[in-house]
């Protein structure tokens, strides 16, 4: 998705060899396609083995990363976990969204972070887009605010995660489990890159699971 040369302020932590990351690899996928086809013919997914999405990235990715030289990184990792929406910033063109998710001008927020790779050589940074902005700075109705059924979202507020999986566990929710955050599929930038409805719903469910075994819901 986009590669950085790391500063300090990042916490790119060094390579096990004792050597420093000077390039890292942001690698995600962009809503279904081909990552969730492969995904689906995975054992991880076929056996349902704990966290198979994670588990899956991980025996995918590593290989590549030691090939490369380098060593893989992941969003699970932790804690403390890696500032992982702060590298992809640094790679990517993302921006900060009303809802919490980071948003691309043209993906919208249909992407994910799946891994990173650091590498100890400086790689060449792909030219970005100076000119590039947030499309939430000129988007005037904010559907994405104004969309879920408990008013989950709220600028000054945060993130009530809480009422949110309650809703999403609730017979009230049946449209986000199955296809999806309302309020992210409000959202009109991306729309071709939205999640097909078994992916959508596998990530929902995988959601209301994480907060059940917290006992919250």
């Amino acid at each position: 998705m986009g590669v950085f040369h790391p500063e300090p302020d990042d916490h790119v932590p060094d390579l096990s060899s004792g050597q420093v990351a000077l390039s890292v690899v942001m690698v995600g996928n962009i809503g279904s396609g081909d990552f969730w086809s492969a995904f689906q013919g995975a054992n991880e997914y076929l056996n349902a083995v704990p966290d198979p999405m994670d588990s899956w990235t991980k025996r995918v990715i590593e290989p590549i990363a030691s090939e490369a030289g380098g060593e893989a990184l992941f969003p699970s990792d932790g804690p403390p976990y890696h500032p992982f929406q702060r590298w992809a910033s640094r790679g990517v063109d993302l921006f900060p969204s009303p809802i919490g998710l980071y948003i691309s001008p043209m993906w919208g927020t249909w992407h994910a972070l799946r891994a990173a790779i650091a590498l100890p050589i400086r790689l060449e940074l792909p030219v970005m887009n100076a000119e590039a902005v947030s499309p939430c700075l000129s988007c005037i109705e904010q559907p994405c605010l104004h969309t879920c059924p408990v008013d989950a979202f709220d600028v000054d507020r945060g993130y009530d995660y809480l009422a949110c999986a309650r809703h999403v566990a609730s017979s009230d929710g049946t449209s986000c489990a199955s296809k999806g955050c309302l309020a992210r599929r409000a959202c009109p930038i991306g729309q071709r890159y939205t999640l097909n409805d078994d992916h959508a719903a596998f990530h929902m469910a995988a959601f209301v699971n994480a907060r059940k075994l917290l006992r919250e819901i």
